[in-house]
């Protein structure tokens, strides 16, 4: 019995869902939606008192559990609507209870149920049959099996009305003589535990239920054939997942969980895995409609050597801010009983991770950048400092120095070196003397008449900041450039003495650089060369424009720009003794 209700159930959900339902048929003067006649059917003795469920399933017929109904009942044969006020009938709930029930309520009843817009209705069956003269067997039964070698148990087919009377009470038989709780029988709300089935254990059982309702005490008994099976044996189901779980979900994002089943043994299995939600106080089976958002998909099962897995899973295609905190609940039934585990979802916490990492990205990437353009744009960052900021550096007087750099150029004739020399006497001093204000010494410019060469290369070294040496491709290469004094005696202090800064400037190409001296390369490969000629390409049809400059010496702006960032600092502070006071 309780399995074919189980059946009936799944069935009957289904087809509410797809609209799946019988003929209208009239009652009275209106037209119902007829769900036909209700598989199971209730039987009973004479002198018993059996209750008769309205076998529509109500829970299923409403989207909204809280819409308001009404039930009645009516006698198929005669068509009267059944009142409370009858003796031999009368109402609990959506239920009909014959107190004490006679051969002549046998029959057809239909239960009818109206709402605001709708109406439904389907008709039970209670069977009334007397039990032969000194037989304690009941003349109806249902059948049961359970498997040898394990414990197994018996579900009585009353359980389902515990919930339905009051004081409820039930008591186990076999073959008519009544089961004590021992090691062997244990009876547990609606269910015979068997320990260690043996195949005596097959037989006929009886559960019978002593209740009261409306202060009328009442019985009502159903037997069960058991068979007991050698070949296959299954277990109580086990629910693996969900185990009230609270998991945290985004909302607008998809949602699956499984509902996964166990049940251990070999043989064929009777269990259903269903999905439910609890909505406010009521509880509603999830659609199996796939183009609902939240629904239920088809069952999965798999067999292994211990048992058969069961697999149900529970979609949500889109997580509304309703959906949280809810309580949804998988439940495996079986006749051996009814395992159940819920999750609920909970907004997800803000992505700290993800947050953390984005900043530290935007970090990097600002770092990145910072380094990039400071390294692109070190010279004008420098010079835009030294402008704006002056005070942020010590000024040059009182240093004992006179000059800020000292002007050496090759003094060989030949076609570069004349180019170098008009570079070294009209074109460095008109920009950074005329333009920026730097004070420059230039051999046979600022020196004395009738000295000696080297011993006005010697002091004015000493009263220079910087060494601005200017070559070409075959100044430093020549034979006169061994005794260019200038450069001999910079190279010396710059080198040696480390007394004077010394910054190249080369005024053409090196194709060469293996021919430069030695402590030349060496100085160019340390903190390399301040190239005249070297100019940007922007434009592929301006190369010729581009060959025009490189010989004319007309250094770019970005070469000016690194003269005066190689060039000494005049700032603005003053020095301070901060130890005096």
């Amino acid at each position: 019995m309780g399995r074919l209700s189980l059946v009936f159930l799944v069935a009957l959900l289904r087809a509410t869902e797809c609209g799946v339902i019988s003929n209208k048929e009239p009652l009275g003067s209106e037209s119902c939606r007829n769900f036909g006649l209700a598989f199971e059917r209730m039987f009973a003795i004479p002198g018993e008192s059996p209750l008769l469920e309205c076998p529509l399933q109500i829970q299923y017929l409403f989207d909204n559990p809280e819409t308001p109904y009404n039930v009645t009942w009516f006698e198929e044969r005669t068509g009267w609507e059944i009142s409370g006020g009858q003796q031999n009938v009368s109402l609990s709930g959506t239920s009909l209870w014959f107190p004490n029930i006679s051969m002549q309520s046998q029959g057809r009843y239909v239960c009818v149920l109206r709402a605001q817009s709708r109406c439904y209705k389907q008709a039970a069956v209670l069977v009334v049959s007397e039990m032969s003269s000194g037989d304690c067997i009941r003349p109806q039964r249902g059948f049961q099996s359970i498997s040898s070698g394990v414990n197994d148990l018996l579900a009585c087919p009353l359980r389902r009305y515990i919930r339905s009377v009051d004081h409820p009470s039930i008591q186990w038989y076999k073959n008519c003589e009544p089961l004590r709780k021992d090691e062997k029988f244990a009876p547990n709300e609606g269910f015979l535990n068997i320990r260690k089935v043996h195949l005596d254990d097959a037989g006929l059982y009886t559960c019978k239920m002593t209740f009261s309702l409306g202060g009328v005490v009442g019985e009502m008994a159903e037997s069960v054939e058991c068979e007991v099976r050698a070949d296959e044996y299954l277990e109580k189901p086990r629910l693996i997942e969900p185990v009230n779980e609270i998991i945290k979900v985004e909302r607008g994002s998809s949602f699956r969980k499984g509902c996964v089943v166990f049940v251990p043994g070999k043989g064929t299995h009777h269990v259903a895995v269903l999905w439910k939600v609890l909505l406010g106080s009521e509880e509603e089976f999830i659609s199996e409609n796939t183009s609902r958002r939240i629904h239920q998909e088809r069952m999965n099962e798999s067999r292994t050597e211990e048992g058969i897995v069961l697999v149900r899973t529970l979609s949500v295609s889109d997580v509304w801010q309703e959906d949280f905190y809810l309580n949804f609940t998988c439940m495996a039934s079986s006749s051996r009983g009814t395992p159940s585990g819920q999750f609920s979802l909970v907004p997800a916490d803000p992505n700290l991770v993800l947050l953390l990492g984005l900043l530290l990205g935007l970090v990097a990437l600002l770092f990145v950048m910072g380094v990039s353009l400071c390294t692109v744009f070190k010279v004008e960052l420098a010079l835009w400092v030294r402008t704006v900021f002056p005070f942020l550096y010590k000024t040059t007087d009182g240093d004992g120095k006179q000059y800020d750099a000292y002007i050496a150029y090759p003094r060989v004739l030949d076609g570069s070196s004349e180019k170098a020399e008009v570079f070294a006497m009209s074109t460095l001093p008109q920009v950074l003397e005329g333009r920026y204000g730097y004070k420059l010494f230039i051999l046979g410019r600022d020196g004395l008449p009738g000295e000696a060469v080297v011993d006005v290369v010697e002091e004015a070294l000493t009263r220079c900041r910087r060494l601005l040496l200017l070559y070409t491709s075959t100044s430093l290469c020549s034979p006169e450039a061994l005794e260019w004094a200038e450069q001999q005696t910079g190279l010396y202090r710059g080198l040696v003495e480390n007394t004077v800064s010394i910054v190249l400037l080369e005024l053409e190409e090196i194709r060469e650089p293996d021919r430069l001296p030695h402590s030349v390369r060496l100085l160019k490969e340390k903190q390399g060369a301040l190239q005249a000629w070297k100019r940007r390409k922007r434009w592929m049809c301006c190369d010729w424009k581009m060959e025009e400059r490189l010989t004319s010496l007309d250094p770019s702006a970005r070469f000016w720009r690194e003269v005066r960032y190689h060039m000494p600092v005049r700032g603005k502070a003053k020095n301070r003794n901060w130890f005096s006071f």
